[in-house]
């Protein structure tokens, strides 16, 4: 697929560097840390300064008696349908599991903070282009497993599965347009980076994808592996909503690990997915949003 390319201002990744740092120095970010509520506090004021209010959405889960909290900022377009761009804002959970070798201190500088760091990054470019769908910019919360295995996502995904029952809910009532295509950001950072071509991801959306790297000259760092991954887009994906995940998980070394820092990550890396990512967005709007009027 053919596209042509729009570059990120030369200073965006330094930029989405910057927020990373700060996120990482809030240490461990999942529910009931300190760092989780200063997290959300930042990403909320982050998008303030830039004009783009954000709404919380908080619940207490019955089961695991956590609190979670999503974050969503929605920037209007000349149609109301929707096209989502999302991420985690949690970190692994590395304490209190059986096995002492899972329990050491995790700052999740790629495996959380990257995703936050460029969304916010991208938001005041997002706010000032010229937006056919309207774009929502969404934080979830509780994508890390609480078990220290995966084990078929039975005690993760908490916000995305949140955030797609209230949606469809909401069409059902009337009171919001469809989401007509999701595109995620996890693990977008690491110094080597290398963008899977993650096969659970919407056919179409991996197309315009990989049509986005060749066109900014990123191909070396998108799609040299493919393998499936559970994620926040496979809520959207079980109920019919198109998405796509942008993740480096495939051979990634530093994935839940002591070396997930910042030492790991490269501003080179985020201003590469920052291009792929505003490249897509032209092509998922007439695709998914203008072709279907």
């Amino acid at each position: 697929m053919d596209l042509v390319a729009i570059r990120a201002p030369a200073a965006l990744g330094e930029q989405a560097f910057a927020h990373a740092r700060a996120l990482v120095a809030f240490g461990p970010r999942y529910a009931g840390r300190p760092g989780w509520s200063k997290q959300l506090d930042y990403i909320t004021a982050t998008l303030a300064e830039h004009g783009i209010p954000a709404e919380r959405d908080t619940w207490t889960d019955r089961k695991e008696l956590l609190t979670f909290s999503n974050v969503r900022a929605t920037i209007p377009g000349s149609r109301a349908e929707r096209v989502v761009l999302a991420c985690h804002h949690d970190t692994k959970c590395t304490t209190g599991h059986e096995d002492p070798e899972h329990n050491f201190h995790f700052v999740g500088a790629n495996d959380g903070a990257s995703g936050v760091a460029l969304l916010l990054a991208l938001a005041p470019l997002i706010k000032a282009r010229k937006n056919r769908a309207t774009i929502d910019l969404v934080f979830f919360d509780g994508e890390e497993s609480l078990d220290w295995n995966w084990n078929d996502g039975a005690r993760a995904l908490f916000g995305s599965k949140r955030f797609v029952k209230r949606h469809r809910d909401a069409v059902l009532l009337d009171r919001e347009a469809k989401i007509e295509a999701v595109v995620l950001l996890d693990m977008v950072g690491r110094a080597d980076l290398h963008i899977q071509e993650e096969l659970y991801s919407t056919d179409l959306l991996r197309r315009i994808t990989w049509g986005a790297a060749c066109a900014t000259g990123n191909r070396d760092s998108f799609y040299r592996r493919a393998e499936a991954a559970a994620d926040d887009h496979k809520p959207f994906l079980d109920v019919g909503i198109p998405a796509v995940d942008l993740i480096d998980l495939n051979g990634n070394p530093n994935w839940h690990t002591r070396t997930d820092t910042l030492e790991n990550m490269s501003a080179g890396s985020l201003q590469k997915v920052a291009d792929v990512v505003l490249t897509m967005l032209p092509a998922v709007e007439h695709h998914y949003v203008i072709r279907r009027r």
